[in-house]
């Protein structure tokens, strides 16, 4: 595959929850054969330099590697929202909620180690 060099204009900027930022761009007009090489770049992990047009002083590198989505522990608290949600509690507390159900999974993690 090749490497793409165009110029672009960075139009949003959005601040994520966890610090990470997500931006959108917009380049010139490309042919299809450019088109094609963007496709190709969908959602695969890339190396990137934004510099000005006009010049910078030097290259700030952010050496932080992106993680693969939610934590495991993000991803059960969300799960259980839902499960919250479905059971039509949503006049209760989600906190009371998730704490007593985490109190009773913990409690079977511990139920299954040795003594």
């Amino acid at each position: 595959m090749k490497a793409i060099k165009v110029e672009l204009q960075v139009n949003r900027v959005t601040l994520k929850k966890d610090d990470s930022v997500s931006f959108s761009a917009t380049t010139p007009e490309l042919t299809d054969d450019e088109l094609s090489m963007f496709r190709k770049i969908s959602k695969v992990m890339v190396n990137a330099i934004l510099e000005p047009q006009t010049g910078s002083s030097g290259v700030l590198e952010i050496k932080e590697k992106i993680s693969d989505g939610k934590s495991p522990s993000s991803r059960l608290r969300a799960t259980m929202f839902v499960w919250w949600e479905q059971l039509n509690r949503p006049n209760d507390d989600f906190e009371v909620f998730y704490r007593m159900k985490m109190e009773k999974l913990i409690d079977m993690v511990k139920g299954k180690l040795d003594s």
